[in-house]
């Protein structure tokens, strides 16, 4: 008898030695395959359509005669730049360049010099639900409710520009999403996600959580679908994060720190790092073995500007009259918008809380024999770009007027030249 007590003893030892491995440490990684800003859509169908988001609907296209009249272009310039193709127009060769020169002279580059145009005003989302964080602590502030209740939503970017048409639509079936997201899955970049826990995958108190750049590109299927537990390498020296995080039941929760991450990117001159200052993480492990979450915090509201307008090939005069836009009234809600970062010297806000939604399949993030960098050579042309975003910086800083990195005659006029230097006669405040 005292011979079996011994096995049952034994064994039972054994199970607790052997059994399920819920309290050893455990490690998961993610590869992203949708990525977006995580804009609320309260239509009915399309990205048309009124909802609750934008009652009026998606902005409307712009009047061109109404945008490009000044008080330095006549009537008659006008009539001339927006003349029909039909009629024997030149199209978007003129019309381009004239929606670059819309300040207060005929010299002056708007789009690097926004604040020298006035504010036309743009339709803004009145909805109150909206996806992100309640990042100030405030249930009494940033004026949202999230879908599942939680008060004092912070996503003024959402506020500022989700009536756009290229933002609006359901998840990850906006136009700009969808473009976004199959460049990325074509190779533009790779964002990865890795977990590594102590005990329960589904409820740790002590979760490592890390967003990284990787240079290696997704595998697809033959119907364009993501591969799942394919290897990438991890890189640590820019667009990472490493944050604390804690899971129950199966919903991470990050600390709130500053995050870097891969930009949301179309084109290979605005991908790139983004910053979410004091940011927070929330990712939901799902059934299917991937995961789906939000990535929020508060962005440089004058990077987002750069990114969307000064870009090689599609820069603002094409956002502007291919995708619906106003750059110069996106400039102004950006700037009316700003919730968070206040300036130590000015108090004006820096930057804008927002909050982007992504999806990811399992994969393998494994670290590399030797650090590596991100792997994102200069685009043909982008110098241009990069130099107007550098000119755009120094002039909301400075309110001196920048000029033109590439000086064009507007509407096949000559434009007066100038001295080419920093001028400040005019410029208001940004």
């Amino acid at each position: 008898m005292a011979a079996v007590k011994k096995h049952f003893l034994i064994a039972a030892a054994l199970v607790l030695t052997t059994g399920p491995a819920l309290s050893a440490p455990w490690v998961r990684g993610f590869v992203v395959d949708n990525y977006e800003p995580a804009f609320y859509y309260g239509g009915r169908s399309g990205t048309e359509e009124p909802g609750s988001d934008c009652p009026k609907g998606t902005i409307q296209i712009l009047d061109y005669k109404k945008v490009l009249k000044t008080s330095w272009r006549t009537d008659a310039e006008v009539e001339k730049i927006t003349l029909p193709v039909s009629a024997g127009g030149l199209g978007e060769r003129i019309v381009s360049p004239a929606m670059q020169h819309r300040g207060f002279r005929r010299d002056i580059d708007t789009y690097v010099n926004p604040f020298t145009a006035p504010d036309a005003g743009m339709q803004q989302v009145t909805g109150k639900i909206a996806e992100g964080f309640d990042l100030d602590g405030k249930a009494g502030t940033g004026g949202f409710t999230s879908p599942g209740g939680e008060r004092g939503i912070d996503n003024a970017f959402y506020r500022a520009w989700g009536c756009i048409m290229s933002y609006r639509g359901t998840p990850y079936h906006a136009y700009l999403s969808q473009r976004a997201n199959d460049k990325m899955l074509d190779g533009l970049y790779t964002m990865v996600i890795r977990l590594t826990g102590t005990s329960d995958p589904m409820n740790d108190d002590n979760v490592t959580m890390e967003i990284a750049y990787s240079p290696d590109h997704v595998v697809k299927d033959p119907m364009g679908n993501v591969v799942k537990d394919v290897s990438f390498r991890v890189v640590k020296t820019e667009q990472y994060t490493r944050l604390k995080a804690r899971i129950r039941n199966g919903v991470l929760e990050s600390e709130q720190a500053d995050v870097h991450i891969p930009a949301f990117s179309w084109g290979e001159t605005n991908r790139g790092d983004a910053l979410f200052q004091k940011g927070r993480v929330r990712l939901v492990l799902n059934k299917d073995g991937g995961l789906s979450g939000l990535v929020g915090g508060y962005r440089d509201w004058r990077d987002v500007y750069n990114r969307d307008t000064f870009n090689v090939p599609s820069g603002g005069a094409t956002r502007e009259t291919y995708y619906h836009q106003n750059q110069i009234s996106m400039y102004y809600a950006l700037k009316r918008n700003a919730d968070g970062i206040p300036d130590p010297k000015t108090g004006r806000n820096t930057a804008i809380s927002a909050a982007f939604r992504l999806t990811a399949r399992p994969a393998f993030v494994v670290d590399p024999p030797h650090p590596l960098t991100a792997d994102q050579p200069p685009y043909p042309g982008g110098d241009k770009a990069m130099t107007e975003r550098k000119y755009f910086l120094q002039a909301t800083s400075t309110r001196a007027i920048m000029p033109e990195v590439k000086r064009q005659a507007p509407e096949a006029l000559t434009a007066s030249s100038d001295s080419g230097k920093p001028q400040t006669q005019g410029a208001a405040d940004y």
